[in-house]
């Protein structure tokens, strides 16, 4: 076994060896089967951003309450605080 450098270092031969089976895979594959691999990647695509839009928007939700209730409580005390100079000035 042979040390690398990290975890993402593949040395050129193997590189090499890669894109040519990758190539012959392409090759090899019919229409019909290339259309289902692009049918898959776009529904990946879309599943995994619709995904993290479902995330945002839960993320959002939640602040949005956080803020809200904190919104409602500086004007409560904006409030209270106008009602009480009106009530002390008479």
């Amino acid at each position: 076994m042979r040390a690398v450098p990290n975890e993402n270092y593949i040395p050129s031969d193997e590189l090499a060896k890669i894109r040519a089976r990758l190539v012959n895979q392409i090759n090899s594959m019919s229409d019909a089967e290339l259309s289902i691999a692009a049918k898959s990647e776009a529904s990946l695509r879309a599943f995994v951003t619709d995904l993290f839009k479902s995330i945002a928007r839960l993320f959002g939700y939640i602040v949005g309450q956080v803020v809200g209730f904190g919104r409602d409580i500086v004007r409560s005390i904006g409030d209270g605080w106008a009602e009480g100079w009106k009530a002390g000035l008479g």
